[in-house]
């Protein structure tokens, strides 16, 4: 196996690479269930590495160390973690517990096989994916000059638009809703189109305003892909 970067030799295909630092994995899952299951993923070569340790009570917290020094030799710093049943919350308790760095954990709901295929999936539609190298104030702009909720509203936007699958993010007519105000000022992503692109709500008590994002996706599971990673980043759970 060889580093993606730079060509040079790797023990394993998903080792970090000492020459050039380089990280040669895009995904990593650790499931708990009768025992750890540890799963790195490279989409590139697509190529899923499997490890396997005892979650016996006796051991689970060698085991879980085991999985902190294998998380941290590939100097990954966001894992997906899941369960059978109750033990997602454990499984998610103990990573980070015993983490040798500062980890990202994103909590995921399923049974394994099915989550190994969509987390495959989503690395396949990432690599598809043009990445927009502009600035994020770059990308807003439209007819409707006018952002609802002031600095707020436009902050709101600016984090939609830090996203490297964003190309332009158009504000809409503004409305009322005849509903009573209240919570703040509030980005709703509603749903992405057959095109890939995504149609949002900004709300500031009373008044709407329809918004249209417009993505490097074409499709529209493309889309909701992307629409899953800027839920992500406003804080909500999808």
């Amino acid at each position: 196996m060889k580093c993606r970067n730079c060509g040079a030799e790797l023990e394993y295909a998903t080792q970090f690479c000492l020459y050039c630092g380089t990280k040669n994995v895009d995904a990593c899952l650790v499931y708990l269930n009768d025992k750890f299951r540890l799963f790195f993923f490279r989409a590139d070569l697509n190529v899923v590495e499997s490890y396997s340790f005892s979650a016996h009570p006796d051991s689970i917290r060698n085991s879980a160390e085991l999985v902190a020094e294998r998380i941290h030799w590939r100097r990954i710093d966001e894992v997906l973690v899941s369960g059978e049943d109750i033990k997602a919350e454990l499984c998610a308790e103990l990573v980070k517990k015993y983490a040798l760095s500062n980890l990202k954990i994103v909590k995921l709901e399923g049974k394994l096989e099915k989550l190994i295929e969509n987390v495959k999936s989503c690395l396949h539609i990432e690599r598809k994916l043009r990445k927009i190298k502009l600035k994020p104030d770059e990308k807003i702009g439209g007819a409707h000059s006018t952002i609802i909720g002031g600095r707020e509203g436009r902050k709101l936007l600016l984090d939609v638009a830090k996203c490297e699958y964003v190309k332009k993010i158009v504000p809409g007519v503004i409305e009322g809703c005849g509903a009573s105000g209240g919570g703040g000022v509030r980005l709703k992503l509603t749903r992405s189109d057959e095109k890939g692109n995504i149609r949002a709500i900004l709300i500031n008590g009373t008044s709407v305003q329809k918004v249209l994002i417009v993505t490097t996706a074409c499709t529209k599971d493309e889309g909701e892909f992307v629409r899953k990673i800027l839920l992500n980043s406003l804080g909500v759970i999808s």
